[in-house]
Formats: C-alpha cells, sequence, structure tokens
C-alpha cells in the first residue's frame, strides 16, 4: 500500500521539470544526452533519525553545474511523509518545494507547493481513495498556478500491489 501512496513522486519530479523551464517529460533520449556532457556526478544519501537526505551534483564539460537535495522525514504518529526538494539547473535557475502526504482510512492526501527562480508557483494537492474490492485508487487532483484558476481533473488507476 506504501507504493501506491506515495508512487506520485514521479508526477512531484515531472512537475518540478516544467517549472524549471526544461521540457525533459517530452525531450527525446538523444536530446537530454547531448544538452550538457557531464564529467562529474555525485551523490549522497544520508540516513536520519526520521528518514534521510539525498544530495545529487552534477558538472558539465564547460564548467556548468547543476544540483538536488532532497529531504525525507516520516511521522509515523501522525502517517506523515514531509519531502522537501531544492536545486538549481545548468543554467542556473532554481527551484524548490515542498509535499506533504498523509495516510488515511481508505487512502492518503497530498499537499505540494513547487516555486521557481521566475517567480512562478504551483500548488497542487491529491484526495486518493483506494477501494480494495474494485482493485482501484481514484485520485482527485487540484492544480492551481499562481494567478491562474483552480484545474481539477479525477484519475481512476489500477491498484498495484506490492509483490
Amino acid at each position: 500500500m506504501l507504493k501506491a501512496i506515495f508512487s506520485k513522486t514521479l508526477i512531484s519530479v515531472v512537475v518540478m521539470a516544467l517549472l524549471t523551464g526544461v521540457p525533459a517529460a517530452l525531450a527525446s533520449d538523444s536530446a537530454r544526452q547531448h544538452k550538457h556532457n557531464l564529467v562529474s556526478r555525485e551523490t549522497s544519501k544520508t540516513k536520519t533519525d526520521s528518514g534521510f537526505i539525498h544530495t545529487l551534483n552534477k558538472t558539465d564539460d564547460k564548467g556548468a553545474t547543476a544540483m538536488r537535495r532532497t529531504e525525507v522525514s516520516n511521522n509515523k504518529a501522525d502517517r506523515s511523509r514531509t519531502r522537501t526538494v531544492s536545486g538549481s539547473t545548468f543554467e542556473g535557475k532554481t527551484y524548490s518545494g515542498q509535499s506533504v502526504s498523509r495516510k488515511t482510512d481508505t487512502g492518503y492526501t497530498s499537499q505540494e507547493h513547487l516555486s521557481n527562480s521566475d517567480g512562478k508557483v504551483v500548488d497542487r494537492s491529491v484526495n486518493a481513495t483506494i477501494d480494495k474490492e474494485a482493485n482501484t485508487v481514484t485520485k482527485e487532483i487540484s492544480v492551481t498556478e499562481q494567478g491562474e484558476e483552480t484545474k481539477t481533473r479525477t484519475r481512476v488507476h489500477p491498484l498495484k500491489r506490492a509483490k
């Protein structure tokens, strides 16, 4: 059930990529590989009392650097996970965001607040209901960009069960 609850992490990464102005989800593999020729990639993951901190630093052949720092904290008492991300792109743009996901009796909820150096801000919330008998997860997703109206959609997915 944890995999289903926190599977929205991929969506967070895509939203962050869109915020940084990098259409990573749409770029072909060859386009992404040729934009920056990496000469260095360093990662570290440090365990904390309630989660972990993951850092990633990259340097390309022109000396440009990019970094990302992710801190995850789990709170068993209130059944929540807080994920804080910050970083910078090779082009010098910055981004940051925080999401809080919480288990509920029927699924989970998640709230995210994301921003970039251009001042773009996106708030996103998910209310997911897990129906074990129907083997589905129904997600009501609301996204609000700064100065825009909230867009809401509902998605129903098959429930992925851990093997």
